[in-house]
Parts: C-alpha cells; sequence; structure tokens
C-alpha cells in the first residue's frame, strides 16, 4: 500500500484555512457550474479489510506515495471572462509549499478506512453501479460517490487534509508554468479518463504537472474551499468547490483547470472523489499567520474587468478606497457583507420558486451530438431558469440525460 500514516507527535495539528465543517446556509446565488448527472441506483457488496501500511516519516520529508509541491507565485483564473465571470478577475498570489497525493485516493484506500471505523460507508453506494467502493476489480479506481465530509475523513485518517482550490489549481497547473492543461498545450485525447463510461484505474496515462496522475480527469476532487467570487476565500457559504473533470465528460472546457465547479457538501455520485495534500511545517506562510496559527490569504495584483481598479482590497472606481458600505475588512478575506441574518435563513421558499421558472426550448443544431451519444435520446432540448438541480430534475422527468451545462442553462439529450 502507498499511503503513509503520519503520528500527530510527528507532524503536529495541521490548520486549514476557511475549512471547517459546518451545515451549509442556503444560496446566495445560483450555481454556476454544476455537477454531472446522478446515476440509477445499484447494491453493493461488502469491502476490502486490508489496512494501509503504517511507518515513521522524518519531519520534512513528504510521505511516500506524495509529490514535493514547491511554494511560489502565480496567476489564479482566466484572461477575459469566462462561465459568468467566475474564474475572472485573474488575481496573482503565492502558495505556501506542501505535498500532494500523486494519484487520487484509491477504492481500497477508502474501504480500508472504513474497516478501521474511520471513514464511513460512501453515502452514494447505492447511488450507481459506477460506484467505486467494494466492487471487485475496482480497487485501483478512484474512490467515488463521497461527499465532502467523507473526502475530509480519508485525508485526516492519516494526518492529511482536503487542498484549498488555489492549491489545487496550482498544482494542476505546474505553480509558475501557468500550463493549460495538466498535461500540457494538446487537447485531453489520450491524456487522461475522459470520454468513458467509468472511472478509469488510477495512473491509466502519463502524469502531468509536478508528476501527478490524473489531475484532469478520472474523477473531480473535493477542495477545502466555500465557492465565493474572486479573489478573496469565503469563511462560509452553500456550496463547496471541486476541481478536475471526470470520466463522463466530453468537451475540453471541462478539463481545464481554471474552471471551478461546486456542490453542496452532502453531494455525491460517480463523478467524484478526492486527492490529499500535507503541510510541511517549516514551510513559512506567505501572508502571515491567523490568530489560530494557520495562514492568511493573500493577494498581490488583480486584473479587474469592466475599468474598474484595484485598490487593495476589491476592484472598484478609481479612487474609491477601502470596502464598500455594508462590508467591512477581514485579515485573509478582504471585504466581508455583514449579513449573518441572510445566511441563517432558510431557502425552501426560494427553491419552490425557482423550480418553477425552468422553461424548455428544442435546440436542433445539437440534435446529430445527441444521435451519435444518446441514440435512445435523439433530440437535443435546452433547460433554462432555476438552479441547476432544478433544471436536472425537469430534465429526469421529461427522460432526458445532460449533455452540458453551462451558467443558468442545462443541455439535455430526450426521448422526443
Amino acid at each position: 500500500m502507498r499511503r503513509a500514516v503520519l503520528t500527530s507527535a510527528a507532524w503536529g495539528v495541521f490548520l486549514v484555512i476557511g475549512c471547517k465543517k459546518t451545515d451549509p446556509p442556503p444560496p446566495l446565488e445560483e450555481p454556476r457550474t454544476a455537477p454531472a448527472p446522478s446515476e440509477p441506483e445499484v447494491q453493493l457488496e461488502a469491502r476490502s479489510d486490508t489496512p494501509p501500511s503504517r511507518v515513521e516519516l522524518k519531519p520534512e520529508a513528504c510521505p511516500e506515495g506524495m509529490a514535493d509541491i514547491p511554494g511560489g507565485t502565480f496567476w489564479v483564473g482566466s484572461t477575459g471572462r469566462t462561465y459568468g465571470d467566475e474564474e475572472n478577475p485573474r488575481f496573482r498570489t503565492k502558495v505556501r509549499g506542501f505535498c500532494a497525493d500523486v494519484h487520487e485516493v484509491t477504492a481500497a484506500e477508502y474501504d480500508a478506512c472504513v474497516s478501521r471505523g474511520k471513514c464511513p460507508v460512501p453515502a452514494g453506494t447505492k447511488q450507481s453501479r459506477r460506484c467505486t467502493s467494494g466492487q471487485p476489480g475496482k480497487e485501483d479506481h478512484p474512490i467515488n460517490c463521497i461527499t465532502y465530509a467523507e473526502a475530509e475523513a480519508v485525508c485526516a485518517d492519516r494526518g492529511a487534509r482536503l487542498p484549498t482550490e488555489i492549491e489545487w489549481e496550482y498544482l494542476a497547473r505546474g505553480g509558475a508554468e501557468m500550463r493549460k492543461f495538466p498535461w500540457g498545450e494538446v487537447s485531453p485525447d489520450g491524456h487522461t479518463c475522459w470520454k468513458h463510461s467509468e472511472t478509469c484505474k488510477v495512473k491509466s496515462y502519463e502524469p502531468g504537472a509536478f508528476g501527478l496522475y490524473d489531475v484532469g480527469g478520472n474523477v473531480w476532487e473535493w477542495t477545502s474551499s466555500w465557492f465565493a467570487p474572486y479573489p478573496w476565500p469565503a469563511a462560509t457559504g452553500r456550496h463547496r468547490v471541486y476541481r478536475g473533470g471526470s470520466w463522463s465528460r466530453r468537451f475540453d472546457k471541462w478539463m481545464k483547470p481554471t474552471l471551478r465547479s461546486r456542490g453542496r457538501p452532502d453531494d455525491s455520485g460517480s463523478h467524484l472523489g478526492v486527492r490529499c495534500v500535507f503541510d510541511k511545517p517549516s514551510e513559512p506562510c506567505p501572508y502571515g499567520s491567523d490568530e489560530a496559527g494557520g495562514c492568511l490569504f493573500g493577494v498581490d495584483e488583480v486584473e479587474c474587468l469592466d475599468g474598474k481598479v484595484w485598490n487593495g482590497l476589491r476592484c472598484a472606481k478609481a479612487g474609491a478606497t477601502g470596502c464598500e458600505e455594508g462590508a467591512r475588512e477581514v485579515p485573509g478575506r478582504g471585504c466581508v457583507q455583514e449579513r449573518s441574518s441572510v445566511l441563517g435563513s432558510s431557502n425552501k421558499g426560494a427553491s419552490a420558486q425557482s423550480a418553477a421558472k425552468v422553461a424548455r426550448e428544442r435546440s436542433p443544431s445539437f440534435d446529430e451530438d445527441c444521435r451519435a451519444n444518446q441514440p435512445s435520446r435523439p433530440v437535443a432540448y435546452k433547460y433554462t431558469g432555476g438552479e441547476h438541480v432544478e433544471r436536472n430534475q425537469a430534465g429526469k422527468r421529461d427522460g432526458c440525460k445532460n449533455r452540458d451545462v453551462g451558467v443558468g442553462w442545462n443541455s439535455a439529450c430526450c426521448p422526443n
């Protein structure tokens, strides 16, 4: 078994900025990029009882099966508008060095954690025949069908943690190399597990940046970050960010390391897994430490849009200083809106209203794509309005399957 378990005596307590487990509050805005569609239910059998090996590690060595990711400076996000501006504004920041799993956590590794009583049985194992936990022959496939809390648990079991989404993008793009894809500039074909009917065995393709496997493709990977507008990280929210694309994706955009996808912490599916990271205690925090001893987040430069300029806290009109009215400056968080009452309210009524707003219209230009990839559903439709989950449910009621999703729309292949 490739993994090492770390003791608190060897490493101490590892702190993560802004990733305390809390019940997610209601949405502040509609999700823009959504999880892959759910799969049919299937009953799975027993799981492995083999625990991973446990070895003592030298304090400054990365654990076995992890790569050393040197710290550095890089630009986060995309130049120009993309996907409802969720990859903008592009900004420059510094990343502290860390260790990262060479490949995604496997089904065998997760099931060993279950057998030791340190991880729960994956919440989504009965949702799909494509879930890998306990499946004979899938031991070396990435674990999937896990929630955010389950992803946290399997990392914590060996003293590791989930990466922040900024750390994830850094390792995916080769840091300052700023790669288009983890493997380089060319199309994903032949370089990753995509356009498949299920997950692939880990390390089936050549490694990419930093010698890491399957950073793009195979399964999306949970991060510790709440989704929030760039550049500052949020302390709370409704959706956790996951990155990387999955085995079922067919369009290049899903493999781009800058793409930000997200879901509720209790979401799970055959598309969603985990890669763990590990702090190196000797690495200094580029922007200093917070009161709890964790690293503060910092922003060095921002490419603001619409003629605005960076005033050190936000993109604003020239001459505007500090935070806007109703917000206050928080170290490492930028300008934080003072609206706790909104965050704590219920959104059931809003969800019902958005579901009623879902509309469907024909998209004949995609009929050929549907005929080629969903022969039993040869007619293309576009669903708009509401949130992704409502559009997804509307499509399912019509017997459709998603072919693509975007900001405010789902493209689906339907029977008629």
